[in-house]
């Protein structure tokens, strides 16, 4: 199974509400951790990490060539 890549997650919150986020996507146990890069008048300037229960998003990947290590 897949398991890091790059793709979008689909987060329903508590409240009804759904969140969509892309990045690089990676399953840790029960959690997805989803890293997005920030930028900085068109530069990369950081990165955020984001854990998300993976019981409560959809995982999209984008297709790529996978070979799991």
């Amino acid at each position: 199974m897949r398991n890091i890549g790059t793709g979008k997650v689909e987060h329903f919150l508590p409240d009804g509400s759904r969140r969509e986020i892309e990045g690089e996507v990676e399953m840790r146990g029960d959690r997805i951790v989803v890293t997005e890069i920030i930028f900085i008048n068109g530069q990369p300037g950081g990165a955020r990490e984001i854990n998300i229960p993976s019981s409560m998003c959809i995982v999209y990947w984008k297709p790529e060539v996978y070979d799991e290590m």
